[in-house]
């Protein structure tokens, strides 16, 4: 049987070694988000988080950096677009509202394209139409031959919702965490703050975690031109448009991220969750890069 004296000792260490572990338990813990956060600053973080502002700041940094950017770039523009003809609506008896669906039409150019951004920042793009309807053509300073609806400057498109003019009048909040081509990406809505009136310039961003890299943008169906035609369009079919609108951004040159695609779904439906109508689609594939100029590091009006 031991001492009393000893039982007492072995005691009091033990409370000592538990107290010990209850406090290093927290710290290393600690020390391991700690690691987690330098690893990823922006992992882990809610809605409207510190890890939301650091990726959003660095977004700011990336149109910082895009909007005194020269320019000079050639690659292929390969489109391909469909669209029904004469598309109208009907009623059959006891009111049910159908649409009368017309025939498909399918159009495909292929576009050498080419934009040139000076040091003043003034934009000239120009195309070479190179075939048409698998037709070879080559015409020289050709217009985009497409019929619904027409795209420019896509390279430029995060300007619209990240820079630092934009983000004042935006809120964000990251909806989700997502994967693009096996990178972790953050998924952030940006809406018009409480008063700000725009009509467009609404969407969400796929923001690598990593560096906050721009890889894909889904753009609020008013963000088109023309919009109005679409809505008038709507109305005719006694539906509610449900466009689908998106820009990726596949390549990288010197910092500056270059579009891979663009794609525009021209959709309506019956309500919310009702009959889907597609109308017409234009998907736009953008490869064969070749870059003449890409500088990042200069002041405009010096």
């Amino acid at each position: 049987m031991k001492p009393a004296g000893l039982r007492r000792r072995q005691r009091f260490f033990r409370a000592l070694g538990a107290i010990f572990s209850a406090a290093l338990i927290p710290i290393l813990f600690l020390q391991a988000g700690d690691f987690l956060r330098r690893e990823n600053p922006v992992a882990g973080q809610g809605a409207g988080g510190p890890g939301l502002k650091l990726i959003l700041d660095r977004a700011a940094e990336y149109c910082d950096k895009l909007n005194r950017s020269v320019l000079n770039f050639v690659c292929r523009e390969r489109i391909e677009e469909w669209f029904r003809l004469e598309s109208r609506p009907g009623t059959f008896p006891r009111g049910i509202r159908v649409v009368f669906v017309g025939n498909r039409e399918t159009y495909k150019f292929i576009y050498d394209y080419q934009l040139i951004r000076d040091r003043e920042g003034f934009i000239r793009e120009t195309r070479t139409l190179l075939k048409e309807n698998g037709k070879d053509v080559r015409f020289p300073d050709a217009p985009l031959k497409t019929h619904c609806f027409w795209h420019a400057k896509v390279v430029m498109g995060p300007l619209g919702l990240l820079s630092r003019e934009r983000q004042a009048e935006h809120d964000y909040r990251i909806v989700r965490e997502d994967k693009i081509r096996g990178e972790e990406v953050l998924v952030v809505e940006a809406v018009p703050k409480p008063g700000v009136r725009m009509p467009h310039l609404l969407g969400t961003i796929w923001l690598r975690k990593m560096d906050a890299g721009i890889l894909k943008i889904e753009w609020n169906p008013t963000s088109i031109d023309n919009y109005q035609g679409v809505e008038e369009t709507a109305k005719r079919l006694g539906l509610r448009p449900s466009l689908l609108v998106t820009s990726e951004y596949a390549f990288e040159k010197n910092g500056i991220r270059f579009p891979s695609r663009y794609t525009l779904r021209e959709i309506y439906r019956r309500g919310k969750s009702g009959a889907r109508y597609q109308r017409s689609e234009t998907d736009v594939i953008y490869d064969q890069y070749k870059f003449f100029t890409v500088e990042t590091n200069v002041e405009f009006g010096k």
